[in-house]
């Protein structure tokens, strides 16, 4: 194990097997494989390779890093006997990611053998996924993992946000415009953009597979009419240990009349957390400059969010999945507008779960605050700050 340099930040090590399988969000399978750090993806009939060659180029930034002090990696040349599709070369940049998983940069060049190599090197720099370092020698790239992980590129249907598209994705240029909208309740009055429609009940809207623990966890917009839904929520709610967090104990018209306004609500929406399709819990996301937290709180942004979560079934529980399922819902916020920079939350201060949100996100411990209903802790975690060291393996 290895951690990170941020106080209380403890981010692990993912070392990958010399042999992996992953599974993308529309259940197809990826294996990678690495020898004599010669990496191979195979995704159904296609075979592509990233290896290192001789020549090396600059990796540090330009204009920031003396060159007294500057690094620089070998050129990874991507190689395939058959002519790819933008799937098959973004499906090998997740392999390749997963394995390079610390490194923000990665130097390539795409083999001029592959009979569509123009497009795809199109393909890399106009979507974001890499960049020219070089004018002088247009061929090689830096990819960018930050960038893969925000949905750069991501084909339709499979970035990890299922529902809505991401903004980063095949409609980059048509972000949900802004319109000013108002809000007005209890301890509530402000402006803020008019946010999309919510997909309707039952609809997946985050799927990813958790490498560190070979399952494929699910995001699914609660539906109150469903039993399957219904019934765990309530027992979840029920339970001793959930509400000592929650505070949502109560009768079937009771939790009936809170999904129901949490439906109702456009600035905030319930979901069903599960793995394999089993279900393990219930989460909330929110755009909270209309949520009254934002009135204790002050200076929220248009397009910050929230997050809360309650793990329901104890067999679930766990600091690697906990730490999964948090990571996985600051990436959808991230993921569902590009203009989002900052996700927030504000846990009960008293909770014994505040630890584990210290060690295992890369957020920043603001402050304690005081709101009508509780002393809460005041967690801000950052867009860049995100990218660069969550844990998304």
């Amino acid at each position: 194990m290895s951690s990170d340099n941020s106080p209380g930040y403890r981010a692990e090590r993912f070392v990958a097997p010399a042999e992996q399988t992953f599974k993308l969000p529309d259940e197809s399978s990826v294996t990678s494989t690495e020898a004599e750090g010669v990496i191979t993806v195979v995704k159904g009939d296609i075979k592509i390779t990233f290896a290192p060659q001789e020549r090396q180029i600059r990796v540090s930034p330009y204009g920031i890093v003396n060159d007294d002090r500057a690094v620089s990696d070998k050129i990874l040349l991507i190689s395939s006997a058959s002519q790819l599709s933008q799937t098959d070369l973004w499906a090998a940049l997740y392999a390749l990611w997963l394995r390079r998983n610390e490194d923000d940069v990665a130097p390539a060049q795409l083999d001029s053998a592959i009979p569509n190599a123009a497009g795809l090197h199109s393909y890399l720099v106009h979507s974001g996924l890499g960049w020219i370092p070089d004018a002088s020698d247009r061929d090689v790239l830096l990819l960018s993992r930050p960038a893969f992980w925000q949905s750069a590129g991501s084909p339709l249907g499979l970035s990890w946000l299922q529902d809505p598209i991401p903004s980063t994705g095949h409609s980059a240029n048509f972000p949900f415009p802004h319109i000013q909208s108002f809000t007005r309740g209890p301890n509530i009055l402000t402006t803020h953009p008019l946010r999309p429609q919510k997909p309707a009940p039952g609809s997946l809207i985050y799927s990813r597979f958790i490498n560190a623990l070979g399952q494929q966890l699910t995001f699914t917009h609660i539906d109150a009419s469903n039993p399957a839904h219904f019934d765990k929520y309530t027992a979840w709610q029920n339970s001793d240990r959930v509400n000592v967090g929650w505070r949502e104990r109560g009768d079937e018209e009771h939790h009936r009349t809170y999904l129901k306004e949490r439906l109702a609500d456009p600035h905030i929406m319930g979901f069903i957390v599960a793995w394999d399709g089993d279900a393990a819990g219930y989460g909330e996301i929110s755009w909270v400059k209309e949520d009254p937290m934002s009135t204790f709180v002050g200076g929220l942004g248009d397009y910050d969010q929230g997050t809360h979560l309650l793990v329901g079934e104890e067999k679930y529980r766990g600091r690697q999945r906990f730490t999964a399922i948090m990571t996985s819902m600051k990436h959808m916020a991230f993921l569902r507008d590009a203009r989002t920079e900052v996700v927030v939350g504000e846990p009960r201060a008293d909770l014994p779960i505040i630890p584990r949100l210290i060690a295992y996100l890369p957020q920043e411990f603001n402050r304690e605050f005081e709101l009508p209903h509780k002393r809460a802790v005041y967690f801000v975690l950052r867009r860049e700050r995100f990218f660069q060291a969550a844990m998304l393996y």
